[in-house]
């Protein structure tokens, strides 16, 4: 029998996965839309570097993404472009729970346990922002979802469902890596298949996949979040 802490160790590995030295050449970048110039002609921040360039895809300004980058002398290539999902970019600094905690006193293993984890931080916000996180933690909470949070040298957020008494399905998002999805199951012994978003991430994970210690099947696709983050849900649809 396995249980989500077990989860939380193995997507911890992952993330320390995340070596500077190959980040820089293989991994997904960060990319922030500044401006639009024109309908097609967009305005890029990309690390300390501004860039223009065409997108005949609409982009959203001040919305950052993740993308494959790859320079041939002066020109630059973005390609594989995706939104970094909300609930990552309004991770709070201040959040305290990590997965380093499931070691000791786990209130993902126990329902009771975590609705009053939520209602702790609920009560205790620092500010609107943070209690309007915490109550969209709440909201996937009454479906059944669960948030663990990894703070190392890089931060990862995971979403982890129930599905069968020996099956568990996730969701996370990288800082490195992107979003990462799938399940982990027993059957005679552990297995964990992993959905990752892009394709450089894919062969990143292969190379190092022994450090995971699993039986471990890797596909590129892009995993859907088990839980949306958006404006319009509401803590009227709570059930404490």
């Amino acid at each position: 029998m396995f249980d989500i802490s077990q989860v939380g160790k193995i997507l911890k590995a992952a993330n320390r996965l995340n070596m500077p030295a190959e980040f820089n050449a293989t991994l997904p970048l960060n990319i922030t839309v500044k401006k639009q110039l024109n309908p097609i002609r967009y305005l890029l921040k990309l690390g300390n570097k501004e860039l223009e360039t065409r997108s005949y895809t609409p982009l959203e300004v001040g919305r950052q993404y993740k993308a494959i980058v790859t320079q041939h002398g002066d020109k630059i290539e973005i390609k594989n472009l995706h939104k970094i999902p909300n609930i990552f970019m309004k991770f709070p600094d201040s959040i305290t729970y990590s997965v380093d905690d499931l070691l000791e006193d786990d209130p993902l293993q126990s329902n009771e346990k975590y609705k009053q984890f939520l209602m702790h931080h609920l009560a205790n916000a620092n500010n609107k922002e943070e209690f309007l996180f915490y109550s969209q933690l709440f909201l996937a909470f009454n479906q059944n979802i669960k948030h663990l949070f990894i703070k190392d040298k890089t931060k990862a957020i995971i979403q982890m469902k129930p599905t069968k008494k020996q099956k568990l399905s996730f969701w996370g998002y990288f800082e490195h890596l992107g979003a990462i999805g799938g399940e982990i199951y027993l059957a005679d012994e552990l297995y964990l298949t992993l959905i990752v978003e892009f394709l450089n991430s894919l062969n990143f994970l292969q190379k190092h996949i022994e450090q995971l210690h699993m039986n471990v099947t890797l596909k590129q696709d892009t995993p859907p979040p088990l839980f949306e983050v958006t404006q319009t849900n509401s803590l009227l649809n709570l059930k404490v």
